[in-house]
């Protein structure tokens, strides 16, 4: 069998390409996990997003994000803000990945070019305060027995799922 290293294998035919004007934007509400911040990082810079904003988090040591983010560290730019000061950018729609009242399938809904993507709080979720400034919500069907996922998986899905619609 032979070695397997990612470095060797994506290649223009095989690393995949986004569509022409797509682009997303990450945002975090409240994370109170370290951890859970440095993957986001780490996926931002997997999908090629413009950038992370971070609102809230001030507790969260920067040791334990940078060391999660790993390499990604200075490839995904990440804005650290409170709730009065985040902005949606002319052109995005702001999505919360939420199992919200109204929210939609992920899968049967069609995620906009330009996404505002937001990530709730590892306990409470996406706060009512940034809920309500979203154009919609969407969630993650779950046929298991268990309802829930750790933050930075259901980020992946979804984060993954824009990306297959933009490529």
């Amino acid at each position: 069998m032979p070695e397997t290293h990612s470095k060797y294998f994506f290649n223009k035919e095989n690393e995949g390409q986004i569509a022409n004007g797509a682009d997303v934007i990450i945002v975090t509400d409240n994370f109170s996990t370290p951890e859970n911040i440095g993957n986001i990082i780490r996926l931002a810079a997997n999908v090629n997003a413009s950038k992370v904003i971070v609102v809230g988090s001030e507790g969260c040591r920067m040791s334990k994000v940078n060391k999660t983010a790993g390499a990604a560290i200075g490839h995904v730019p990440v804005e650290w803000c409170n709730l009065d000061n985040l902005e949606v950018p002319d052109g995005y729609q702001m999505v919360a990945l939420e199992t919200a009242e109204g929210a939609i399938n992920l899968y049967t809904e069609r995620l906009p070019v330009k996404l505002l993507l937001v990530l709730g709080n590892e306990k409470y979720g996406v706060s009512k305060e940034i809920l309500k400034r979203c154009h919609h919500a969407v969630y993650i069907p779950m046929p298991g027995s268990i309802k829930s996922m750790n933050v930075s998986h259901a980020a992946a899905v979804s984060l993954f799922e824009w990306m297959r619609q933009n490529m």
